[in-house]
Formats: structure tokens, sequence, C-alpha cells
């Protein structure tokens, strides 16, 4: 369960900068990946009005690549027993280790607090070519996983490195097991709903063939990432870059570089497409993908063109449904490539990363409305401390799910 959002009483100054009759719903963390790498923080109302935390942006300790093209979950919330945490990761200079920086959360006021001993070491050299890492965790809270593009220690390109979470302090401690390898570099990866399986998209699985592949992971104890049989599942046409899992954890989504988006069965860690998999759409790229909070619309971001696409889900996920897209700059003239997206913890706004935005070159987070569950509406767009190079961001309290366990996306 959610936890109550508490305020304190100097962050009562945060509302008086919002409009009267106005409360705020929750908070936006961006990883800019900047040379000193920082994250902006930022407290939103339910119309999706953005105003700064105060001390943002909050120095990760790390350095960072100026925002390589991969992976679109380099931020994520972790919900653990006692306290929350925020993990960013560094992807960091050229042939640098990689790390993840690790903060406590306040629940009132946003402010981010670094973890005693952070940032971590992911045991995994930086890729400059492909510079990135993503990030996934357990829903329980006690286990994180990074993912590399670049070699480890023990010479595998692209790697999970497995820490155990401090349920109290947040501090991060590599398993004995640590790391495993993935088979290629890691674009985007995400932990079933039941905790079971871990899948990471590998987009150069067959280097120079234009083709990607998913892996499976089965996780066992202590946390452990193993490879399932027949993984990973190669695609039929052209990469995955980010995938999603809906709420029921039966149903995986999968976007990429190209028009198509991938909609798998999921079932003991056994990908099967879905009728009409893969779907064309009409956005020459998809990407990042993320679901609603209940499982009836898909979004997927077009940095080719600048829009972020809706596609209403049918009976058995397919994307058969309402296609809408909104221009990631609205109507304000502004050159936008939408990246990575995060849904609200109520599923009312959808924010998407903006590599490069304004005319002085600042990246920025353009806020989307969500009216209905087939339409998606630009509501506005804020400048983050970022120049370019910016992908990806996430919410705080994490994105609820709404739809029933057990019950297939779109029913």
């Amino acid at each position: 369960m959610l936890k109550t959002i508490r305020w304190p009483a100097w962050s009562f100054a945060l509302l008086v900068l919002l409009p009267v009759g106005l409360a705020a719903q929750g908070f936006i963390y961006t990883n800019n990946d900047t040379a000193l790498n920082s994250i902006s923080a930022y407290v939103f109302d339910i119309n999706g009005l953005l105003q700064p935390v105060p001390s943002q942006p909050f120095l990760t300790g790390g350095n960072g690549s100026g925002g390589g093209f991969y992976s679109s979950n380099r931020i994520i919330v972790v919900k653990g027993p006692t306290n929350d945490f925020l993990y960013a990761s560094n992807s960091g200079t050229s042939g640098e280790i990689t790390t993840v920086s690790a903060f406590t959360i306040d629940s009132g006021t946003g402010y981010l607090t670094p973890v005693l001993g952070s940032p971590f070491s992911t045991g995994a050299f930086n890729d400059s070519g492909r510079s990135g890492v993503s990030l996934a965790a357990t829903p329980d809270g006690q286990f994180l996983y990074a993912g590399s593009t670049g070699a480890d220690l023990q010479s595998n390109v692209g790697s999970i490195a497995i820490f155990s979470i401090d349920p109290t302090t947040g501090a991060l401690t590599p398993t004995n097991k640590s790391p495993v390898a993935a088979g290629g570099p890691m674009s985007s990866m995400k932990v079933s709903s039941d905790g079971k399986y871990l899948v990471a998209a590998l987009p150069d699985f067959n280097s120079g063939s234009n083709s990607g592949a998913i892996a499976v992971f089965a996780i066992r104890g202590p946390g452990t990432p193993h490879e399932i049989h027949n993984s990973p599942y190669v695609l039929s046409s052209g990469p995955a870059t980010s995938v999603d899992f809906n709420c029921a954890g039966n149903l995986l989504y999968a976007g990429g570089n190209d028009h198509n988006i991938y909609v798998f069965n999921f079932a003991s860690g056994r990908l099967s497409p879905v009728t009409g998999s893969p779907f064309s759409t009409v956005a020459a790229s998809n990407g990042a993908v993320a679901l609603s909070t209940n499982d009836s619309t898909l979004f997927a971001s077009d940095p080719s063109s600048g829009i972020v696409t809706a596609f209403a889900l049918g009976a058995n996920g397919d994307l058969t449904g309402t296609e809408t897209s909104a221009d990631a700059a609205g109507s304000t003239g502004i050159s936008a490539y939408p990246g990575g997206l995060a849904v609200s913890n109520l599923g009312n706004l959808l924010f998407s990363a903006d590599q490069n935005g304004d005319t002085s070159g600042d990246a920025g987070i353009s806020i989307f409305n969500l009216p209905t569950s087939s339409a998606i509406v630009f509501t506005s767009r804020i400048d983050t401390v970022q120049a370019t190079g910016f992908h990806s961001l996430t919410v705080y309290p994490p994105k609820a799910c709404t739809a029933a366990a057990g019950v297939v996306s779109g029913h």
C-alpha cells in the first residue's frame, strides 16, 4: 500500500508556490547524466503543474557521459518495508567503472538524502558508444539490478550486477552471485509483478543484423537471475530498447527504434507473441514504452518525430484500438525529442524526458494529461538543468496498478 504523503511544517512553503485550491500529488525525478551527474526534483499537482523541490538538483556523487542512447530506466524508486529509496545510475566517462547512487526519499517534501557509502560500484565499465546503465528492482524492495552496456571485470559485455538492499538505510551490497552475464548490452530491464522473473532488452544481440532480443531470467534465492531455457527470444523485426509488464504479469510489451511494437503472452518465463505482433505503428520509432495504471493504454515515445503516442489496447492486450499522439513540445515551436516515460501514481498524468529541447538546447520534461483511456493531451513543458542527452525520469509515489490481479489487459 502506498504511503500517505506527510508534509512537515517547513515544506508548506512548497504549497504556497502552487495555485490556490491545488494540492501536491507527488514528485518527479530526473537522471540528468551530466558530467557531474545530478538529479532534478519537482513537486507536481493534479493538473501537472511542476515546481522545483528546494535544494535541487541533487548531486549523485558519480559522473555522467552526457546521455548515451541506451537505457531508458536509469532512475527508479524502490518502496521498502520501512523507508523509500531512489536509485540513479552513473554511466561515467569512457572506460570508467559505472556506479549506482542511492538516496532516501522524504515522502513529505521530496527531498533526497544520500545513503552512506553511495555511489556503489557495478563492477562494469562504461562503453562510450552505448553508454547507460539500466535499473530494475524486485517488488518487495529486497534486490536491485543494474544492467551494463560495457564489459565487466570477467570480460562479459553486458552483465547484470545484483545488489541486496538494506531495508532501513537503502545501502547496496553485491550478492555473492553478482554479476550475471546477460548475453549483450542492455537498454532496459523490468521485474515481473510477482517478482519471479527479470527481462532485459538486448538491442545489439545480433550485431549488424538490425535485430535484437529479449533475455528472460528466473529469479531464485537469494535474488539471483538464472537465464531460462530458450532465452534470449530473438526478435523478428528490429531491436527492442524498452520493456514493460502489465499489472498481472502475463503480458510483456517491447518498443524499439523502429515503427514496430511487440506484445507477448508471458507464462512461466516463456514468451509467445499475441496475434498480430509485432504491430506496425504510425510513429517512426517507439523508443520507450509504459502502460497506464489500468493496463488499458500503452504509451510510446518517438524521439525522431517529437511525439508521444497512446494506443488503446484490445481484449488480448493487442494494439488494435485507437491510436492518438501529441507533440512533446505542444505548440511552442520547441524541437523536443521524447525519451523515457513515467505515469503518475494516480494514472492521470504522463511525463516524458525530452532529450533536447528549447532554443538554447536545454532538455526538459513534457507533461501530458490523460483524460480518457485512449487520449493524450499536451499540457506544458519545463526545462531541467541538463543541456542534452536527458533520457530517464521516475515518479514518487510510483505508479499504482488499478487493474485487478490476474485480469488480462484490456478487460
